[in-house]
């Protein structure tokens, strides 16, 4: 027979998975079998949990500037991926892949980052690819490190 602590204990551990899994689905906030693509001007970046955002200029078919907001992965996993605290500075111009938003906004999911000189950086919300590809490379030191 359960417990009260034991069904206490395991009815907080649903509702903290459940939220876990509700934040993380980018269905919710973009249109994910869709892409977009953008150009802009970079007019600051915020390196924070839960997603990294970049705000940049676009510059629109009228000749108007409309601003835009990108989300992208964590700091953590960007950090973990190479890039520093300042990886895109106000004025720098970049190209943008990703998912647009559901509700219209000038909101977008990055999936990668295209710089002038056409370097990708990356970065985007969730890239399972990219996780796989730094894991490899990391793992592939650790083997040349110990002479495997």
């Amino acid at each position: 027979m359960m417990t009260s602590k034991s069904l206490t204990i395991l009815c907080c551990a649903a509702l903290a998975s459940a939220a876990a899994f509700a934040h993380h689905n980018p269905a919710a906030h973009y249109i994910v079998d869709e892409r977009v693509e953008i150009d802009g001007v970079v007019t600051e970046f915020r390196p924070v949990n839960p997603h990294s955002r970049i705000y940049f200029d676009v510059t629109n078919e009228r000749g108007e500037i409309e601003q835009w907001m990108a989300e992208g992965d964590s700091i953590i996993n960007l950090r973990r991926a190479g890039w520093a605290i300042d990886e895109f500075k106000p004025g720098d111009r970049i190209h943008i892949l990703g998912r647009p938003s559901r509700d219209g906004s000038r909101l977008v999911e990055w999936t990668f980052i295209t710089r002038p000189d056409g370097s990708e950086v990356g970065g985007g919300n969730g890239q399972v690819g990219e996780r796989l590809r730094i894991m490899e490379a990391r793992l592939s030191e650790y083997r040349r490190q110990r002479g495997q």
